[in-house]
């Protein structure tokens, strides 16, 4: 309830919500919400949203923090619906009953962990909880029409599982791996791989990625040439045991993760061992185990789009990108503690949620100021000259001159160091060819954006 006080951040706030010239409800705002592109992204339901809240409160930010904690309370009740039907893979009225308390427990630690503060204390990221809701109600309504004895009964909750589904990708690109969620969740439920009902999601699916695909172009998309094949696959690697490790222990959290597999190669290394030893262990278990291996495909399967192999941005991972991936984490969780006696199970799980309740309510002052939230990704990312210089404007724009002008030294000096240490890596790969550009870069002066 903090995040109620919490100002707009200079950090894409300004740009997606304050100055936003696509937030108005006329046919001119419709027009550019359907049409236009904003910082790399499309996503004309997520600016509808935030519309209405312009109009209903204005530029105070009070009003879009409350959508935004409303949106997400309501995901933590369709977690918990969809969760114990989830756990209880057979559907009869004794396993949804014994699923229950299971599934409640799943929901609460989803909705209270502290990665979850990022996607709701951050207006700009309006777009998690709104193609969550979305998502999530597609994913009752596919699991309606699963269960549904009359085929037209089951067709018609289909049709608005394909409708939600297709106003999730309208609210955030990603969701436009809900087909293929989809068809993990029918292996769960033992109906098969349906595929070709989920054919009917090629078509939101091709316009969301066509309008998101014409938005990376005119701003964020990172070519080949400049990441390639290798540094895309380690950035997935460290992404797939990223979510997974801070999921369980949520230690070192950050809204700007930025890291560097050419000045940090062991620590990619090690996280990509970590994820192929996890992959070969769900493999091995997966007939022993089937839960263990559907709950690890619905987590690969939802994650995929932010490993970076489409890469956009700066940033190596992000904790707004766990939103939906850890929903089957957490289902995973619960569903293993529930086989502890109940004795055991019932304050395990309180504790549990209870404690990281705690560490949210410690963490989402990150979301308070500019200032705080760049003091805490320096932080977490010390060679991110990126973050450092961005820190710098923040004190700025309080008034703290001098603290200022010593963060934008650091910045610089940062920046330099940086390039001359990547053209001495560079050197000694046998790769003359790249060393006098990053020489260039490391005389080029204090510019975030390059």
């Amino acid at each position: 309830m903090d995040a109620l006080g919490f100002p707009f951040l200079e950090w894409d706030d300004r740009v997606n919500v304050t100055d936003n010239p696509f937030l108005r409800l006329d046919w001119a705002g419709l027009g550019l919400m359907l049409t236009g592109t904003r910082l790399g992204h499309w996503h004309p339901l997520t600016w509808l949203s935030l519309a209405v809240d312009k109009a209903l409160w204005g530029t105070r930010p009070m009003g879009f923090h409350a959508t935004n904690l409303l949106l997400h309370g309501l995901n933590a009740g369709l977690l918990f619906l969809a969760g114990r039907r989830l756990l209880a893979a057979d559907g009869r009225p004794e396993s949804l009953d014994a699923a229950a308390f299971p599934a409640l427990a799943a929901a609460l630690l989803w909705a209270v962990h502290p990665m979850r503060a990022e996607s709701v204390a951050w207006v700009t990221e309006r777009r998690d909880v709104l193609s969550g809701t979305l998502s999530l109600g597609c994913l009752l309504a596919h699991l309606a029409s699963a269960d549904a004895r009359a085929p037209k009964l089951a067709r018609r909750f289909a049709l608005l599982a394909l409708v939600l589904g297709a106003l999730a990708m309208a609210c955030k690109v990603f969701a436009v791996m809900l087909p293929a969620a989809l068809l993990v969740v029918d292996l769960r439920l033992g109906r098969g791989l349906r595929w070709k009902e989920k054919l009917p999601y090629a078509v939101p699916a091709a316009v969301s990625l066509c309008m998101a695909a014409t938005a990376q172009a005119q701003t964020a998309a990172v070519g080949l040439a400049r990441f390639g094949v290798v540094q895309r696959l380690a950035q997935a690697g460290y992404g797939l045991s990223f979510h997974v490790l801070r999921t369980a222990v949520p230690s070192g959290l950050s809204p700007f993760h930025e890291r560097s597999l050419l000045l940090e190669p062991g620590l990619f290394l090690s996280a990509g061992l970590a994820s192929a030893a996890g992959a070969a262990a769900v493999w091995a278990l997966r007939r022993r185990q089937p839960g263990l291996a559907q709950a690890a495909l619905a987590y690969l399967v939802v994650l995929l789009p932010t490993l970076g192999l489409f890469k956009s941005g700066r940033m190596t991972v992000a904790e707004r990108w766990s939103y939906g991936p850890a929903m089957p984490l957490c289902l995973l969780a619960a569903g293993a503690m529930s086989r502890l006696p109940g004795r055991v199970f019932a304050p395990a799980a309180l504790a549990w949620v209870l404690g990281m309740a705690a560490l949210t309510q410690q963490y989402v002052r990150v979301w308070s100021s500019d200032r705080a939230l760049w003091t805490r990704a320096v932080k977490a990312s010390p060679l991110s000259y990126f973050a450092r210089s961005l820190l710098a404007d923040a004190l700025e724009r309080e008034g703290r001159l001098a603290e200022a002008a010593a963060e934008r030294r650091r910045a610089r000096d940062l920046r330099r160091e940086v390039f001359e240490r990547a053209a001495a890596v560079r050197a000694g790969r046998g790769d003359p060819r790249a060393v006098p550009e990053m020489r260039r870069r490391a005389e080029a002066g204090l510019d975030p954006g390059r």
